[in-house]
């Protein structure tokens, strides 16, 4: 089905939004922003000690982490309150979690945001945020756009987190940037940015490779598991005929990138550890082989990027 594309410049008053409403904006463009293993809405049910939203994905070199979110929609926001929550959710949990992020519904000083970062780091955590009320609306029209279409047009989105996911994962990007952004997150994972030499997971990146291909041919992105993360745009649903052409030649080269490592294989110069474990990840690959893998996945992401491109959104990261 062709796209059809709006653009919406009218600014979003959260204040006038529940507490309730504005954890569901956040919780939905959080769904759109990352691919994650899961995300709970936990703010619906009460007795969240700070923990509206929690959720676990992959960093960027593949390590499952938690990421814990404070919506603040407040009158005004404080460094005190802020560090309040912070504290909730260290004190609520039995370890600390990897990421917090606390969203704010108005505007917050540089210097309020540096006390809330110093005081989480203070209290064990590694990474994290503070989004103003501007900043995540920017993030709520880049990532989930027809999102905000629905919800400021008066359609009211569920109040339970398994509907309000359904809702988000069926819901059909409203611009090209946003359908970009969809598929943008394909690519980004590790195996798309791991130096082949330092992958220690090589089935895990194949897996990788078969699930992007699954994903730009129907749609449907699913995790190593078969469970469904979200759904995409097709190649085939776009209009841009350079578009079309270059996702084509994606798939084609993300093939060529599968042939390659199931031919070392066979041939063993891809060999599994000799540790005798049957689950070890690690696995031994010949210089030659780590060449033609880097080359041809530098020819996937360079398909990725011209598509990207014709969509509006920004080119995908590369390893050094």
């Amino acid at each position: 089905m062709p796209f059809t594309f709006t653009k919406t410049v009218h600014p979003i008053s959260f204040s006038d939004l529940s507490g309730q409403e504005f954890e569901r904006l956040v919780f939905a463009t959080l769904l759109r922003m990352y691919a994650w293993h899961t995300l709970d809405w936990t703010g619906q049910t009460g007795s969240d000690g700070g923990r509206d939203i929690v959720g676990t994905r992959d960093d960027d070199y593949g390590n499952r982490i938690t990421v814990v979110v404070a919506c603040a929609n407040w009158k005004s926001f404080t460094s005190t309150k802020g560090n309040s929550d912070i504290d909730k959710i260290v004190d609520g949990l039995g370890e600390n979690p990897h990421e917090v992020i606390v969203v704010a519904g108005k505007s917050v000083s540089a210097a309020t945001k540096e006390k809330c970062q110093a005081h989480a780091k203070s209290r064990g955590i590694t990474v994290s945020e503070v989004w103003s009320g501007s900043e995540f609306e920017e993030r709520l029209r880049f990532h989930a756009d027809s999102v905000f279409q629905r919800f400021f047009s008066g359609e009211e989105l569920p109040d339970e987190a398994s509907a309000l996911r359904t809702f988000v994962q069926q819901l059909d990007p409203t611009t090209e940037r946003e359908a970009g952004e969809l598929i943008a997150r394909l690519f980004d994972r590790p195996a798309f940015s791991t130096p082949i030499r330092s992958e220690s997971n090589l089935p895990a990146f194949r897996q990788a490779i078969g699930d992007t291909i699954g994903a730009l041919n129907t749609g449907i992105w699913r995790d190593r598991e078969g469970a469904i993360i979200t759904r995409i745009s097709t190649r085939q649903s776009f209009t841009s005929v350079t578009v079309k052409d270059a996702l084509a030649e994606c798939v084609t080269a993300l093939t060529g990138l599968r042939v390659i490592f199931d031919e070392g294989l066979r041939n063993n110069h891809i060999q599994p550890c000799q540790c005798g474990k049957a689950d070890c990840p690690t696995f031994m690959i010949e210089h030659e082989y780590c060449e033609r893998l880097e080359n041809e996945r530098s020819r996937v992401l360079n398909y990725a990027d011209v598509a990207l491109s014709g969509l509006g959104s920004k080119k995908l990261s590369r390893h050094a």
